[in-house]
């Protein structure tokens, strides 16, 4: 397929994308409204936006529905655990990372069930950095956590300052 030619896909389930995206985004609303009006449901309300998001890409197989349901997914999991469980600050920041780590990892399964499958490996890099941050507090390794992030700051220079070598060299 070229960058002119169109998207070619097969549609799965009955459900024609625009409804599912009305239907989608209609659930998501009404979820977001009813958390006002009923006590304790803002506790659970990303992991019911992810269930949206999850059933939406189950019916429609978009990757797009994918990235939402595995982000909030992730949030929404450390939001419930952060809410029922007592924990240090330590811990509650590992909790964040190794959750959100988490959702980027199921945004790259959702993927590989997509139509058409979704194979770029892109959502495995914020998994890999936020595991591996989560995993060094997690462990009480604060330097070890800034040098992670020292080195994943060096690969970004290094990576743009590539980019605009080769940009330039075109």
């Amino acid at each position: 397929m070229t960058a002119s030619s169109p998207r070619i896909r097969r549609v799965e389930g009955i459900v024609p994308e625009a409804a599912v995206l009305g239907l989608t985004l209609l659930s998501v609303g009404a979820t977001i409204l009813a958390s006002f009006v009923v006590e304790g449901l803002d506790r659970y309300l990303l992991l019911a936006i992810s269930a949206i998001c999850l059933a939406a890409f189950g019916v429609s197989r978009e990757y797009a529905f994918a990235i939402p349901a595995g982000i909030t997914g992730g949030i929404g999991s450390m939001v419930l655990i952060n809410t029922l469980v007592t924990m240090t600050p330590p811990t509650s920041g590992s909790v964040f990372f190794l959750a959100l780590a988490g959702g980027f990892a199921v945004i790259w399964l959702l993927g590989l069930l997509a139509t058409p499958r979704a194979t770029a490996p892109w959502p495995l890099a914020p998994a890999a950095v936020l595991g591996t941050l989560g995993a060094l507090i997690a462990a009480g390794q604060p330097l070890a956590f800034d040098w992670v992030q020292s080195g994943v700051a060096t690969l970004f220079v290094l990576a743009g300052g590539a980019l605009l070598l080769r940009q330039r060299g075109r």
